[in-house]
């Protein structure tokens, strides 16, 4: 029996959802929905890890998570109960390039929810004692985080191929975290978590002049001040390919990852790049998965993956392989860059790749919530007013020979950084023979 073929969805109508700027500068989003009576809202701002200075990259998170420890007038055991009492499900966030703290919440809850809010983001007071409690909690999870081989695979990525740049700033040490002061962590928060460019989102049974209301009253208030800036100095080219093993004693896998500079988010060539992707390993019909796993049994499974960032992005590509056979998958991720390079996907797989991301675009607009967060990262990444309206017709309108450019363009073997987390005992030797190569420590220390 033959597998049905896919169909062929419609354009969406992705709804407008036009913002209200407040008297401080704070603009508020609403994406209505009166079919439930739960609302989603989020406080974004433009400044994340990025804006951490070299010397501590501890102090933003440290400043975001803060922000629940306390305020003039509640302690952080009020704010806890009141959320408890509320059943409001709290959570802050911080990214390479903006963060966020978000509330869920009952219909009947918004007037308090959004009091507290404006308590906690005008009113911090950030208690020694709480700072204290963060630190203990943070080094724990820095610990933890060191014993993941992903974890280790991504980090030695990003500090490679964004050296000395901004992008490189994906980790904090137990150091910077130990040196973070109540001085430090306020001043960090006093600087960026401004309401000068940040956003206010609504997703829910709210309509827009009762968003910008409750916004006003709760949120108005909220001291005005200069957004930061900062400045990004272009990333060093990539002369050649980089090999680089992270030592990680006693591994029994290898973790890999291959890495290339590609767009920014906002480039007009990022949408035909993302299909691209698809067709090397964005799912479990992707060339990747199908040589990897399906052909040579390295592997469960190989993707790979876009990161696209204001002013540049990546591709990763890998696989947690058995240790015998690092260097071959290796090999075979770098032959599959290399064949899309030279073999276009033909009409079933690109049409098998569009249907992927448009699939999983219609599935990210099932909830206001969600609209919302893309229309939030489209005034992020300061995309097209229609970026997403177009998004579909944009994706169908990628050709073979288009991928064949974005290919040729951005998925070069020879300019990609190898990344392979493993004990150096067992994989060394044959790394030798892929590149020049650097070995470092669980610490990102060279050794």
């Amino acid at each position: 029996m033959k597998a049905p073929a896919p169909g062929i969805e419609k354009n969406i109508s992705y709804p407008e959802i036009p913002d209200q700027q407040l008297s401080n500068g704070l603009r508020v989003l609403v994406v209505q929905d009166d079919r439930l009576p739960q609302l989603f809202l989020t406080l974004v701002f433009p400044g994340g890890r990025v804006y951490n200075p070299d010397e501590n990259l501890a102090l933003v998170s440290l400043a975001a998570e803060s922000i629940k420890s306390g305020t003039q007038t509640r302690s952080a055991r009020d704010i806890s109960d009141l959320l408890d009492e509320r059943a409001i499900e709290f959570d802050s966030e911080v990214l390479m390039e903006h963060s966020s703290v978000s509330m869920t919440l009952m219909e009947n809850q918004l007037d308090p929810a959004l009091e507290l809010l404006g308590d906690m983001v005008s009113n911090a007071s950030f208690p020694e004692d709480e700072l204290k409690k963060l630190k203990v909690r943070w080094k724990s999870h820095l610990i933890a985080q060191r014993s993941q081989a992903g974890f280790l695979a991504n980090e030695c990525v990003f500090k490679t191929v964004y050296s000395n740049h901004p992008y490189s700033k994906v980790s904090m040490t137990p150091e910077h975290l130990e040196k973070a002061n109540r001085e430090s962590v306020q001043a960090t928060y006093r600087q960026h978590w401004v309401p000068q460019n940040a956003h206010l989102l609504l997703a829910g049974p709210v309509d827009g002049k009762q968003a910008r209301e409750l916004g006003q009253r709760f949120l108005g208030t909220w001291g005005n001040g200069e957004a930061p800036s900062i400045s990004y100095p272009r990333p060093a080219d990539l002369g050649g390919r980089i090999v680089c093993l992270v030592h990680r004693p006693h591994s029994v896998q290898s973790q890999i990852l291959v890495a290339g500079r590609t767009l920014p988010k906002g480039d007009p060539d990022a949408i035909a790049l993302k299909v691209a992707n698809q067709v090397l390993g964005g799912g479990g019909s992707a060339r990747l998965f199908l040589n990897l796993r399906e052909e040579k049994g390295y592997t469960y499974g190989a993707f790979s993956h876009l990161k696209n960032y204001r002013h540049d992005g990546l591709f990763l590509a890998g696989a947690s392989v058995k240790t015998e056979v690092t260097r071959e998958s290796i090999e075979e991720i770098l032959k599959e860059l290399e064949r899309l390079r030279e073999q276009p996907p033909d009409e079933k797989e690109l049409e098998r790749s569009q249907q992927e991301l448009i699939g999983s675009f219609i599935r990210q607009m099932e909830t206001p919530a969600s609209i919302g967060v893309l229309e939030l990262d489209r005034r992020i990444h300061q995309l097209p007013d229609d970026f997403y309206r177009n998004f579909i017709p944009a994706v169908r309108g990628v050709t073979a020979q288009k991928v064949l450019e974005m290919a040729r363009s951005f998925f070069d073997p020879e300019r990609s950084v190898v990344v392979v987390v493993a004990d150096r005992e067992n994989v060394e030797n044959e790394l030798k023979q892929v590149g020049e190569l650097r070995v470092y420590d669980t610490h990102g220390n060279l050794i």
